[in-house]
């Protein structure tokens, strides 16, 4: 069975005619937020486009931003340029996964903070689908001080800086850490790692970035 079976994040898949709950961001609970639940049901698709090069400093924590709903995010150092959905809660008080289709396609936790503002915002994808890799392929490849762009519906862009990535198994993901409260803007990238395990149909661990706000960018005019 092997690759045949591959999910990344969590999704169904049907093996001799069972359903099998892939379960791939199992763990990410909001204690705050248990029981609401609702997604959004515009899926976008495509690349978005790319975005200039952006400087910013290192060694500071950024004013958070005024809120604006999140549409894309990139990721220069492995080449992620992907829309962004809203993601609510499961009726297990777990947070949702993006649809398996498109792949290129990351969602974002409506019922946490925006991108840019303070607290931990937290961006999930998938790691690949069983026809090949998806948004997240290549997210344990991110190194510390590597940039994390989020680009918002009033034009401006997050600017976030990498402090860490950690891998957990999913027996114990570390939801107060990614969902905790932060006295400065934050961001989480989660999806799936380490080894897949074909009777789960699932993968064992979670990838989890974790950045900060470094800068706020303005198209146009100086931040």
């Amino acid at each position: 069975m092997g690759r045949k079976l591959l999910l990344a994040g969590a999704g169904v898949v049907s093996v001799a005619g069972v359903a099998l709950m892939g379960f791939g961001l199992l763990g990410m609970i909001n204690p705050d937020k248990k029981g609401e639940v609702g997604t959004a049901r515009t899926i976008p698709t495509g690349r978005p486009a790319p975005l200039p090069a952006i400087q910013v400093p290192h060694g500071r924590i950024a004013r958070p931003m005024k809120a604006a709903q999140p549409t894309a995010v990139y990721i220069p150092s492995i080449g992620v340029a992907a829309p962004l959905m809203e993601l609510g809660l499961d009726p297990g008080g777990a947070i949702e996964n993006p649809p398996l289709s498109p792949p290129n396609l990351a969602g974002w936790y409506r019922y946490g903070p925006v991108p840019g503002q303070r607290g931990a915002a937290v961006i999930t994808g998938h790691l690949d689908t069983k026809t090949g890799p998806a948004v997240f392929a290549r997210l344990s490849n991110v190194k510390k001080g590597d940039q994390i762009q989020v680009l918002r519906a009033d034009r401006s862009v997050a600017v976030f800086l990498v402090d860490k990535i950690e891998h957990t198994p999913k027996t114990g993901f570390p939801t107060r850490k990614v969902y905790g409260r932060l006295t400065y803007p934050g961001l989480r990238l989660v999806t799936c790692g380490g080894a897949f395990d074909a009777r789960a149909g699932s993968y064992r661990e979670n990838t989890i970035v974790y950045a900060h706000l470094a800068a706020p960018y303005y198209p146009g005019r100086r931040s």
